[in-house]
């Protein structure tokens, strides 16, 4: 049973990696285009608030609400592989 909670613990740990490094490029993006969070949100069309708890890791946002916000600045999601 060991194995089963140290493989859970390892998941866990990676995809609490993975999100810290989504949240972190999407920060950067919005600093890259040189937006604050509302006028960010005004482009997407969506309220400050979710691009706030986007980059708080408060809300994991849905696949349509990324790509509204994406979008506008020309940029979308893909699936990659995970480097190991």
């Amino acid at each position: 049973m060991k194995k089963v909670v140290n493989k859970d613990s390892e998941r866990e740990a990676m995809l609490k990696e993975l999100e810290e490094e989504f949240v972190a490029e999407f920060h950067a993006l919005r600093k890259a285009h040189e937006m604050t969070q509302q006028e960010m949100a005004d482009k997407a069309n969506v309220i400050r608030e979710t691009i706030a708890r986007i980059e708080n890791s408060i809300t994991s946002p849905q696949v349509s609400t990324l790509l509204k916000i994406l979008a506008p600045l020309g940029y979308t999601i893909k699936i990659t592989r995970i480097q190991k």
